[in-house]
């Protein structure tokens, strides 16, 4: 196929990659004819773009590694970590949310929700606090 049907098929989207580089390769390396001179240009800015991305494709910074053995298991220590704070931090707002009986009674720091036995406490609690009549009136009228 000659040049000027392969620059008609350029312009009418129609080539393929090695078409476009055999063109790219005409118009920077040989010899043009006068008539075909002012593609040349346009031809050769595609190849130095071409070349320059290629240049910078090579210098790109290499991939990251593989995250290390070291590094795997701080992530996953870190994770167990967050969410074991995640469940205590579940568990104490539960225990704050969680409602409490409405009647009980703290013997000895000891929390009892039976009405029985807080009305059995209350009153031997008052019986051992409380002062006979005897003793009250010798509290208020004796000096």
């Amino acid at each position: 196929m000659n040049i000027e049907e392969l620059l008609n098929k350029y312009f009418e989207g129609e080539t393929s990659c090695e078409e476009e580089r055999e063109l790219r390769r005409f118009f920077t390396e040989g010899i043009v004819p006068e008539h075909l001179q002012k593609y040349r240009a346009l031809f050769g800015f595609l190849e130095s773009e071409n070349q320059r991305h290629r240049n910078a494709d090579e210098s790109v910074a290499p991939q990251p590694k593989a995250p290390t053995l070291r590094r795997r298991v701080l992530y996953t220590l870190s994770g167990l970590a967050a969410g074991l704070l995640l469940l205590l931090g579940i568990a104490g707002i539960h225990r704050h949310l969680a409602s409490a009986p409405e009647v009980y009674v703290i013997i000895d720091g000891k929390q009892y929700s039976d009405p029985e036995l807080a009305r059995k406490q209350a009153l031997a609690a008052f019986q051992s606090v409380s002062l006979s009549d005897e003793e009250v009136f010798s509290a208020l009228f004796d000096e």
